[in-house]
């Protein structure tokens, strides 16, 4: 292909990879340029997210005006609070604190900013702390929220990085983006020009685009491995490499604001959203180990951990190029700078608004790939200058990580900044650059940086003048406050997100967002879906059931060997929507046409057991032809010689595996057993007629999914554990049927 006379007009874009970055891509395209181009999403439940990111900066209401979301609907489908900007402690020294809020500080003046008069009033004793002056940041040490008139309060979120992936999903799906399932073995390239052409999934299928968008991760198959474009390392500048994270349920009311907390190797971070906290560390593993990040992770969180944590290696940095031939690289597929200005989900914002600026609808043309590349290296540079910053500036002498750091060597642009601010106060900022100019002063200040003069304008007010300029911003600060609601008050009031009540309420299972869905082939090549960690309140959960405990009855004639409940509606609908979101692509399934769910346990003894209940089944009976079932179980018993769940195929030709399973519809159990040779028991292992293709353990919190045509039954083993059985709650289980058309 020539891309300078004879370009392609671009009709189909293919997106590689989902989560955060691949559905804001695909929900901001499909919103700005779907009616032009057929856009498809190709994700695989087999690969995990990074899944880190769950603080915002307020420029994400620029996209979400973009999308024309509802916030209410948002905020409750993600689970968000609200963050009017971040405490850093510790980072000057040790036990020494600042707050970078969002917004504006005080009022300035043409000719200089606030902090100029600021200073003025500090060298002559009028002015009180440079935080006083900040709607948000007293906003945010008190605790409290609302939403002003006119945009008069500056504000971000906290969300559920998941969450929204999954809500953006929906919103993408709904204006016709179409999600392929699979794994990409192989990406396509014309032999000539080295374009990308098309996917090659692991079953063969081929997905073939005129575009293609890398959002597969630090991987970067398209960009990195595939085009081969080099990365460019800024460890130099950033020495931390790696990240622990984890979840723990809520204690307490959320803060407004983000809290990043210094240690000697690192920093750790603390988000508050309304169903749990998001907590980690970032830190360097030449100056710590793991383990003992971990332990100092886990030493300072509160509430119960809701999963182990997991480290995530990473080398802050950029590709030289995010665009190359026709293919853009967005989210950290084009590279990573650690999330400690929660700039992660900005940036992957701004690549697709740079994208729909400059998108080839008239075909790839290379002015348009340079400009593209010039303005993400000119933002990238100038937001990872101001994070180099924090670490840069800095009294902390008590580590070697710390004074590595205050000792290095910076990018000249930074340099530049920093003796400029040092010497004159002054910030001087080129168009566009993402942080203002009260945030370079709230950090620099905050850092330990005194300047030795300001600007000389102040000095043209006399003292009473500049008193009662600098006590009016402060009061009228002061009288807002008084009206603002606490933060927990006005989530209550405007937004707050379903969850959980073991009391009374509306039931939920409270589906943990972050679940990774891990696949196990049976011999037979069939595979079971199995998610661990799949409730976040496992605990509570059961403890709701066996509050209810006497409303479990046996179902007259039904094969399940105890009693059962049914699931509320709310559970089974949150079930169903994840069944649907997770796993409808993996099953290749089509329209839904319904699901059932109900708890279960497990009592009956093997020797009372009919013939259906001897032998394995399958969860298809009754099925049209244009129908399918795929089934689930959720194990919630902590004692695993209860048993999990086997899988079998018959050994039989089809007619005879109809036969025998009429004659176990039909026939009383000693008709059966003597016909067919099959003691009373359960059936766990294989036999004449079915042999055992996998088998999946219990564990505590996990649940499987699996198609409901392969033969299957409980693992249970009576003889070792019959008094497990029978006890409270025994193996207790959710178990689940989604109804869908084939495709």
């Amino acid at each position: 292909m020539n891309t300078q006379s004879a370009p392609k007009p671009v009709k189909r874009v293919v997106i590689a990879g989902g989560g955060t970055a691949g559905w804001m891509v695909a929900a901001g395209l499909s919103k700005c340029l779907g009616k032009q181009v057929d856009i498809r999403l190709v994700e695989s439940e087999e690969i995990g997210t990074v899944g880190v990111g769950e603080a915002t900066i307020p420029t994400l209401h620029i996209l979400h005006e973009i999308l024309d979301l509802d916030e209410k609907e948002f905020i409750q489908a993600t689970q968000a609070t609200f963050k009017l900007g971040i405490s850093f402690e510790n980072w000057r020294n040790v036990g020494e604190d600042y707050f970078h809020s969002f917004g504006k500080t005080g009022q300035g003046h043409w000719t200089a900013g606030f902090h100029h008069f600021w200073l003025e009033g500090r060298r002559r004793g009028l002015a009180s702390s440079y935080g006083d002056y900040c709607l948000e940041l007293r906003a945010a040490m008190d605790k409290r929220f609302a939403l002003l008139p006119d945009n008069g309060i500056n504000y971000a979120y906290h969300f559920d990085a998941t969450l929204y992936g999954q809500y953006l999903r929906r919103f993408a799906e709904n204006l016709g983006v179409q999600r392929l399932e699979g794994r990409i073995a192989q990406v396509q390239q014309d032999a000539d020009s080295g374009f990308l052409t098309g996917l090659q999934l692991a079953d063969g299928r081929l997905v073939e685009g005129d575009f293609f968008i890398d959002c597969t991760g630090m991987r970067s198959l398209l960009l990195g491995e595939t085009l081969g474009v080099p990365y460019e390392s800024w460890s130099h500048w950033l020495p931390c490499d790696s990240a622990l994270a984890v979840q723990t349920t809520r204690v307490g009311e959320p803060v407004p604001y983000t809290r990043s907390i210094a240690h000697p190797w690192g920093w750790q971070w603390r988000i508050p959203l309304q169903h749990r906290v998001g907590n980690g560390v970032v830190f360097s593993s030449r100056h710590v180990s793991d383990d003992e990040a971990k332990a100092a992770l886990l030493a300072n969180v509160e509430g119960e951990v809701l999963r182990e944590p997991r480290v995530i290696r990473f080398t802050p940095g950029q590709r030289e190029r995010v665009w190359e031939k026709n293919c853009v690289a967005i989210g950290l597929s084009s590279g990573f700078l650690e999330p400690l200005e929660s700039t992660s989900i900005h940036l992957i914002q701004k690549g697709l608004t740079r994208l729909v600026e400059l998108f080839p609808t008239d075909g790839v043309r290379q002015s348009d790939i340079d400009e593209y590349n010039l303005q993400t290296r000119d933002a990238i540079e100038v937001v990872r200058d101001f994070i180099i910053l924090h670490y840069h500036v800095t009294n902390r002498d008590d580590s070697a990580f710390w004074r590595g750091c205050r000792d290095m060597a910076v990018p000249p642009l930074l340099a530049h900044r920093i003796q400029h601010f040092r010497d004159t106060a002054r910030i001087m900022l080129r168009q566009g650059e993402l942080f203002a100019e009260n945030s370079w002063v709230q950090v620099m200040l905050g850092q330990g940086i005194a300047p030795a003069s300001h600007h000389p304008i102040t000095r043209n007010m006399d003292d009473r003048a500049l008193g009662e300029f600098l006590s009016g911003i402060r009061k009228d600060i002061t009288r807002t406050l008084m009206k603002l609601p606490t933060h927990q008050q006005f989530i209550d009031r405007f937004c707050p997100a379903p969850h959980a009540d073991v009391q009374g309420g509306t039931a939920a299972l409270r589906i943990n967002p972050d679940a990774r869905v891990e696949v196990m082939t049976l011999a037979d090549g069939a595979r079971v879906f199995i998610v661990d960690d799949f409730a976040q309140d496992p605990d509570a959960l059961v403890a709701l059931l066996q509050a209810d405990q006497q409303r479990f009855r046996p179902v007259p004639g039904h094969p399940y060997p105890g009693p059962q409940l049914g699931l509320p509606d709310s559970m089974l609908a949150e079930l169903d929507a994840f069944f649907r979101q997770r796993l409808g692509g993996a099953l290749q399934l089509g329209a839904p046409l319904g699901a059932m769910a109900r708890f279960s346990r497990v009592v009956q003894d093997p020797a009372t057991l009919d013939a259906r209940q001897r032998i394995c089944h399958r969860d298809d009976s009754g099925m049209a032809a244009d129908e399918t079932v795929a089934a689930a179980v959720h194990y919630l018993f902590k004692d695993e010689q209860l048993g999990g769940t086997v899988f079998f195929r018959s050994l039989m030709s089809e007619a005879d595996t109809a036969r025998l399973r009429h004659d176990a519809d039909v026939l009383d159990a000693s008709a059966f057993g003597d016909k067919y040779g099959l003691a009373p028991g359960y059936m766990t292992e294989s036999n004449r007629y079915f042999e055992v293709i996998g088998r999946v353990p219990a564990r505590w919190n996990r649940a499987i999914f699996y198609d409901g045509a392969i033969f299957h039954s409980g693992d249970i083993r009576w003889a070792a554990a019959r008094a497990g059985y029978l006890a409270d709650p025994g193996r207790l289980t959710l178990n689940a049927f989604f109804k869908s058309r084939k495709r």
